[in-house]
């Protein structure tokens, strides 16, 4: 059976090659709104007008989908709900603060405990690849249960246990209608695009979209400036490098070699930790395919060699194909993964708790490619292949 984080590695690469552009919506909102300004997300946006109503319009830019949806987040009660409710019609109404959910993603839950909101999580999909330690604690108590994956949804375990809101991803084609099934039974699904951002500070900006629902805004803009200028100070580190190194990132999947874009999420941290991407294609976002042949081409300039997808050894990475054998980089030893946080089951938390500390990942990386400008640091999402 494939791991999960084959799984995950194999989902990025295939969105991060879709490219998400932006979309024209056709939801119109009061012209009275007061947008929010996100500094780094770009698919969600969330807009309070003179009445103090709360919408949150999510760009649900995967595949081919070209949509928005809108929710209309409420405090009040059920008269003024069904008021509000036809001012604004096409939007979801969703009663705030939310005290059950259901979480499809692993990325969603450290937003979650962040905010103080664990004990609202009353299911979860895939608990064995979870990795934080008390959310798993409250699995194994039965506390919070775990409802199966996409086609093979316990529906009937979900209507029992009725949550305000499913929190989910989206991917295009038959792998999303198991959203529409959740609709179907009257239950609030939020498909949340904190997947498709490309920035580590936009992925993080998602502290205010959870915020929103559990009525924390206030709380979620301290963690988000916390968190983001301890981010900017660590990316100011590396400045102050004298050369940039060259990076070969990631290892062939059936056969193609996907390269991230230079605004992609990998390339953007590689890139503020004071190194290039070999290959990285300048102005995009999204990945492209290379063969292995033309990748070995570039390999032997690289000075290090991140992210070789599941490999946990050089031997495992020799092995797999005996190109790699005569690579300086692997030659030399300078083979990092974002590893060393997997879980015996085959979760990640580089993709579950990395998603809020993206100064902690960069620092990982300025470790690596800059050793120079640290103090010898341990490395907490990445290690040394040996």
């Amino acid at each position: 059976m494939i791991s999960n984080r084959i799984k995950i590695v194999t989902l990025l690469l295939l969105l991060s090659s879709c490219g998400g552009q932006k979309k024209e919506s056709d939801i119109k909102l009061d012209e009275e709104n007061n947008k929010s300004n996100n500094e780094y997300a770009s698919y969600f946006e969330i807009a309070i007008n003179n009445n103090s109503d709360k919408i949150i319009t999510i760009d649900e830019a995967w595949g081919t989908n070209i949509e928005k949806s809108s929710y209309l987040l409420l405090k009040n009660n059920k008269e003024t709900t069904k008021k509000k409710s036809s001012i604004y019609p096409n939007s979801t109404v969703i009663k705030t603060p939310v005290k059950k959910i259901i979480c499809m993603s692993t990325s969603h839950l450290p937003f979650i405990k962040l905010l103080g909101e664990s004990a609202s999580i009353v299911a979860v999909s895939g608990a064995k690849y979870i990795s934080d330690a008390e959310i798993k604690e409250s699995i194994n108590e039965g506390l919070i249960i775990d409802i199966g994956y996409e086609a093979s949804i316990n529906y009937e375990v979900l209507m029992k246990l009725n949550p305000n809101v499913v929190f989910t991803y989206g991917v295009s084609g038959e792998n999303n209608q198991y959203i529409e099934k959740i609709k179907q039974a009257g239950i609030n699904v939020v498909v949340v695009s904190d997947y498709v951002e490309n920035h580590p500070l936009g992925k993080l900006e998602y502290l205010k979209f959870f915020g929103a629902f559990f009525n924390k805004e206030e709380l979620a803009d301290s963690l988000y400036n916390t968190i983001k200028n301890r981010y900017l100070e660590t990316k100011s580190k590396a400045t102050r490098a004298t050369k940039r190194p060259k990076v070969l990132l990631n290892a062939p999947w059936k056969d193609a070699w996907y390269i991230p874009g230079e605004y992609n999420y990998m390339s953007k941290l590689i890139k503020d930790a004071g190194a290039d991407v070999l290959l990285s294609k300048p102005g995009e976002s999204h990945s492209y395919t290379y063969s292995i042949e033309n990748i070995i081409k570039e390999a032997y300039s690289a000075d290090y060699w991140l992210n070789p997808n599941f490999y946990s050894t050089l031997k495992e990475l020799k092995n797999s194909n005996p190109v790699f054998t005569n690579l300086p980089v692997l030659e030399k030893g300078k083979v990092y993964n974002n590893n060393n946080r997997d879980t015996p089951g085959g979760g990640s938390d580089f993709w579950e708790r990395g998603v809020v500390e993206p100064d902690v990942i960069l620092q990982d990386l300025i470790n690596i490619l800059h050793p120079e400008l640290v103090n010898k640091k341990e490395l907490v999402y990445y290690k040394l292949l040996k």
